[in-house]
């Protein structure tokens, strides 16, 4: 709380939600450690204090990264997130585990269509042909959003022999497209200016509706980078 800045105890006691006699305690034993420091009544991070934070921020991000989803993220395949994108996961912070319901296994949740169409960019990855997905690019790329698509190569020729209209549209909205033709890959991806969302495959390559989400920017700014890793691995085709 006091690596954003030195706080008085109502504030302290008002954000933790707890009286004087249970919080004083523990600041009596932190100023023992000189971790924080005591100025009238507001309370600062002492410079030992500050390198502790500062040390401590990242771990406690990345334990919120795993808080209530430890079972997706260990039963799940994690070998198609780079290297260096695993070492910076604690970027997701606290993510939500979406489950969509028995009738709407296969479409894309209707309650975020508003902020897809809405967005300025989208940069999408599939290894599985998603049926509302034609659509859905086609109608952001008709309304100016800078779009990638990177598909699965299987997954590109369908879009291209099946869906010929949405293609075209594609094409003529100068969407960039890619082919991913590598071993290891995810089951998809999408983020755009304000959310992100990732399924993996289970650890024995089996399929999962269910996917992390996050609204945050500093996970909007991982998933960016785990996209611009797909493109700088795929081949763009037009």
């Amino acid at each position: 709380m006091l690596a954003s800045g030195p706080k008085d105890i109502d504030e302290i006691k008002d954000t933790l939600n707890v009286k004087a006699c249970a919080v004083m305690p523990q600041i009596k034993k932190l100023k023992d450690m000189d971790i924080i420091e005591q100025r009238g009544n507001i309370y600062e991070l002492s410079d030992m204090g500050e390198v502790i934070v500062e040390k401590m921020l990242p771990l406690t991000s990345l334990l919120d990264v795993f808080d209530g989803n430890k079972d997706y993220w260990s039963k799940h395949d994690r070998t198609p997130i780079p290297g260096h994108l695993v070492k910076k996961m604690d970027m997701l912070g606290k993510c939500t585990l979406e489950e969509p319901d028995l009738d709407h296994l296969f479409e894309f949740p209707k309650d975020l269509l508003g902020s897809v169409y809405k967005s300025k960019t989208l940069k999408s990855f599939y290894s599985f042909f998603c049926p509302d997905c034609p659509s859905i690019q086609a109608t952001c790329a008709e309304n100016g959003a800078e779009v990638h698509l990177i598909l699965d190569k299987k997954v590109y020729n369908r879009l291209e022999n099946d869906f010929v209209d949405q293609y075209n549209i594609l094409l003529e909205n100068k969407v960039s497209l890619y082919i991913y033709s590598g071993d290891v890959k995810l089951s998809s991806f999408m983020v755009t200016d304000d959310f992100m969302m990732l399924k993996l495959f289970g650890k024995d390559g089996e399929f999962d509706h269910r996917k992390i989400m996050s609204f945050t920017p500093s996970a909007i700014e991982w998933c960016n980078e785990l996209a611009q890793y797909y493109i700088e691995h795929s081949e763009k085709i037009n």
